[in-house]
């Protein structure tokens, strides 16, 4: 009876955190965004779709937690596709939840920067970038 309890309270855990997510990614508009911006609108089911899948396997791999015997270059490899497209989600998150708030427009109308926005958001990502490189190296 009290692993049923136990079962309950997860699922119960598991369907708060994924609604909340969820909600998050359709209040910033992520996908909506990307789709516009690729000019790829008449996609945007293709890419709903890809989304709820991967979180449905992601799911299931997390459960599963299947053993793979890689070594050496294979695995770096694999990591390596893993940390570009990580990378890739959460740089996209960050962008729209940055431009969501409006924290970008505030930063650019206080220092009066009136050119060169893209310039200062690359910059940025760029400096992300190399700071997560040297923490991950040491």
């Amino acid at each position: 009876m009290i692993n049923l309890l136990f079962a309950l309270i997860g699922v119960s855990a598991g369907a708060l955190v994924s609604g909340g997510i969820c909600s998050l990614l359709t209040t910033i508009g992520i996908v909506n965004r990307l789709a516009f911006k690729t000019k790829t609108v008449s996609k945007i089911k293709l890419y709903e779709n890809t989304i709820l899948f991967s979180a449905i396997i992601s799911t299931f791999i997390y459960l599963i937690e299947p053993r793979i015997n890689l070594a050496g270059i294979q695995s770096d490899i694999l990591m390596a596709f893993y940390g570009i497209f990580t990378g890739i989600f959460v740089g996209c998150l960050a962008m729209s939840l940055a431009e969501a708030l409006d924290a970008s427009a505030i930063l650019f109308r206080r220092v009066k920067l009136k050119r060169g926005f893209k310039y200062v958001i690359c910059c940025a990502a760029l400096g992300k970038f190399v700071g997560n490189i040297i923490y991950f190296i040491k």
